[in-house]
């Protein structure tokens, strides 16, 4: 893990949310399809094997997409277990910075810290999770 892992997790999270929302729209696609092609008539053999391959190409679109969303979500689990491991109030200070998304001014103010004070802090805090 690395600072620029550490600055991107809430871009990574909002990322996550949208496409958990687009796999569940997918997935519904999905079941109709597989729903319509099991009450088709067999007829045509054509046409039935050129959606079925339609099919198997979404699922596998899905299943990719599902594989990154998953590793995605591994990495934030290692970002979160990275800061956990460093010790108070650095610990609280990347926390609510970069995994709530804070301005460092009201983390400043929660803390009871001063602006500068809090800055201070945050580059030692910074190091810290460098280091690990």
């Amino acid at each position: 893990m690395n600072r620029k892992d550490l600055k991107d997790y809430r871009y990574n999270q909002i990322w996550i949310e949208d496409q958990t929302e687009y796999i569940e729209t997918q997935k519904e696609t999905i079941n109709k399809l597989n729903s319509t092609l099991s009450d088709m008539p067999k007829g045509s053999r054509v046409v039935y094997d050129n959606e079925v391959e339609k099919l198997a190409k979404l699922m596998d679109k899905f299943n990719e997409l599902m594989d990154i969303v998953i590793e995605e979500k591994e990495k934030q689990k290692q970002i979160i277990e990275s800061i956990n491991k460093i010790e108070f109030p650095y610990r609280n200070i990347l926390f609510k910075v970069y995994i709530q998304g804070k301005s460092l001014v009201t983390v400043a103010s929660e803390m009871n810290y001063s602006y500068r004070d809090l800055c201070r802090k945050h580059g030692i805090a910074l190091n810290k999770f460098d280091e690990l």
